[in-house]
This record gives structure tokens, C-alpha cells and sequence, in this order.
């Protein structure tokens, strides 16, 4: 947690250690350089940009002197990353994948007791969050006791919960608000594990649905356009109503191209105006038959007015970027959700600044 003192000091607790006595884990971070008086404080100096920390903030601070952002009082888009592993390969993930990473649950117990009790949302994502197993129980149980006010939002491929018994011990946790937020890419096995890049994962993810919705939780599909989904929208929309109905919500979203989508850019890149009457028929199709959707990453200049609606703001703040034309003379920035970062200069020549 983050306290500031003046403009020139900040005081930090460190969510590397473990969290007993809040006063014995202080460190004191400067943006200048100092004598250091106190054997019993850690004091860290020649600090950049400690304005932008807040009250509430919670960073590490690494042996080599990196400092990491963990949680941002003022963010409404607050994760805990889970892990790195993953049992997919997606062609457009734009997460790089580490099987020999170390578990992260210790530090991420750590860091849900430091974030504020006020905290309205927090997502757990990956990487794939099942893969550390019971671990994931010890860390949405910790949510429910020092966050219970806060919404959860676990992203996940669904595929652990093929498991009747696991998805049986993650419901007993009685969680009062989480929300399982999952992917389909086909109506088919052959396209879906084709674009995941691993065989069986369309029957599985199906049956972690199924499971999930046995004990009544809320689930959310997810649904990338790109060159492989894109044709085949409202033959995904149509399963999903025919096979899904239990699901509350269902988002079309823009491509994030980073890492395996920025690889495979060729493959995949479709043009806005190629997909944008696909997208406009199953989003017709599943609102007519009173399913609730939505629109991430793509913006409102590239989307039928009739659109609009459905159109959100969900890219989490510091992905998030508009181009120089959007913040001069766009009357609807404000609505609009903008692009990630990495995507400024693929969308440049499509934007067109609404006045």
C-alpha cells in the first residue's frame, strides 16, 4: 500500500514479504539521492516517475532494481496474473507462454491482502489460471476474505473444468460475484482447436461449460475476428444459442497483435470492412433472440453506427492509445474504446475522426 508523504517521498509496502506486521515492510522510495539514516527502513533512491504512484498503489521491488507495478488504486482494469503456462497455443495470443516459470501463488496471496478493500473488479488471467490447479481455490477463496466486495473475472480457456470434481471444489467456494470469462473460436472441433492449436480442446472446452453452468455460474464467451473466424461469425453465434444458452454474454472483440498475433500477422489480419457485415448479422442474430452482447477493441469509426450500442471501453488503461487524429478532432473519443498500443499504426489509415 502506498502513502505519500510530500511530493518527494513515497512510502511503499513491499508484497514480496510476508505481510505480519505492515510496519515492518516499509520501504521509502526518493527521487533523489540521500544519506541513509535508518538501518531498519529500506530506502530506495534515484526513483523515476514516483508521481504516478498513488495512495493504495502496491509495486515489487526487484533485486536488480526494477520496480513493478502490481495494482493501481485509480485502475479499473486490476489483474492478478496467474501464471504463464498454458495448454493452448493460440495463433493470436498475445501472451508469451513459459513453462518453466516458478509458481506465482505465495506472491499473489501477498499481493490480494495489499489491494484496497474498495476495489470494485479484478480479473485472474494467464497464461491458463487452472493449470495451477488447488492453488486457484487458495487464491479466489483469498478474494472472498480480504476483497469481499469485489466483482472477479476469471479468464480462462475452460478446458480444466472438464473435470467434474475440480469444477465441484471451485463452486464450494461460494464466491457472491464471479464471472467466468472463456473463448470459442469454431462451431466445429476442427476450426476451434485448430486456431488454439491443440486436439480435443473444443469437446473439453464445452464440457468445462457444461460443468461450470451445472453450478450455476455466470460465463461469458469471447470470440477474436480474424482471418479464421471471421466468415464463420454467425455460425458461431448460432451454436452458441442453440448449444450455450446458459451464457449471459457474449463479446466480439478486435485483435490484440502482440506476440503470436504479431508473428502471424499475415495469416490473420482481416480488413475492417470485410468483417464488419458478418459481425453486424450475428450480433443481429443473437440480439434477436434476446442474448446479451458486445463489441471490445474496435473503434466506433470502423463500426456501422447501428453498432455503436453494443461498442464497450475494455482495454485495460495502459494498453490502451488513440491516434493523434482521434484526440484532436474526434467529437466521440470519449465513447470510443481506442486501440491497444501496438495496434496504433495497423489502424491508422482506417481511422476517421467523427465530428
Amino acid at each position: 500500500m502506498v502513502e505519500k508523504e510530500d511530493r518527494h517521498k513515497t512510502i511503499i509496502i513491499n508484497p514480496t514479504a510476508f505481510i505480519r506486521d505492515l510496519n515492518e515492510y516499509v520501504a521509502l522510495l526518493f527521487t533523489n539521492s540521500f544519506n541513509q539514516k535508518s538501518e531498519q527502513i529500506p530506502m530506495i533512491h534515484d526513483v523515476d516517475c514516483v508521481s504516478l504512484l498513488n495512495q493504495g498503489d502496491v509495486i515489487e521491488i526487484l533485486p536488480n532494481g526494477i520496480i513493478n507495478v502490481l495494482y493501481q488504486v485509480q485502475s479499473f482494469h486490476n489483474q492478478i496474473f496467474v501464471t504463464s503456462k498454458c495448454n493452448s497455443n493460440c495463433i493470436m495470443c498475445p501472451q508469451p507462454i513459459n513453462i518453466q516459470e516458478e509458481n506465482k501463488t505465495e506472491s499473489n496471496l501477498r499481493l490480494i491482502s495489499l489491494i484496497d478493500k474498495n476495489t470494485k473488479e479484478l480479473a485472474f488471467n494467464g497464461g491458463e489460471p487452472t493449470l495451477v490447479g488447488t492453488d486457484l481455490f487458495r487464491l479466489i477463496f483469498a478474494c472472498k476474505h480480504f476483497l469481499p466486495t469485489t466483482s472477479l473475472l476469471l479468464l480462462t480457456n475452460a478446458r480444466g473444468f472438464k473435470d467434474f470434481e475440480y469444477t465441484h471444489v471451485f463452486s464450494s467456494l461460494c464466491h457472491p460475484d464471479l464471472t467466468i470469462s472463456t473463448s470459442l473460436y469454431g462451431d466445429n472441433e476442427i476450426e476451434h482447436d485448430y486456431i488454439v492449436g491443440s486436439k480435443g480442446a473444443f469437446n473439453e472446452a464445452i464440457l468445462g461449460m457444461l460443468n461450470l453452468a451445472t453450478f450455476g455460474h455466470p460465463i461469458e464467451i469471447r470470440i477474436v475476428i480474424h482471418k479464421y473466424t471471421y466468415e464463420n461469425l454467425l455460425g458461431i453465434a448460432e451454436y452458441i444459442y442453440k448449444n450455450l444458452t446458459f451464457v449471459g454474454h457474449i463479446a466480439f472483440m478486435g485483435m490484440e497483435t502482440i506476440w503470436q498475433a504479431k508473428k502471424n500477422f499475415g495469416r490473420l489480419w482481416v480488413e475492417p470492412n470485410d468483417f464488419v457485415f458478418i459481425l453486424k448479422e450475428a450480433i443481429h442474430h443473437l440480439r434477436q433472440r434476446g442474448m446479451n452482447v458486445s463489441i471490445y477493441n474496435i473503434p466506433l469509426c470502423l463500426l456501422p453506427r447501428e453498432l455503436w450500442q453494443f461498442a464497450r471501453r475494455s482495454i485495460t488503461d495502459w494498453k490502451n492509445a488513440f491516434d493523434a487524429d482521434c484526440i484532436q478532432g474526434c467529437s466521440v473519443k470519449d465513447q470510443c474504446s481506442g486501440m491497444f498500443n501496438s495496434g496504433v499504426k495497423i489502424y491508422k489509415q482506417y481511422i476517421k475522426p467523427i465530428s
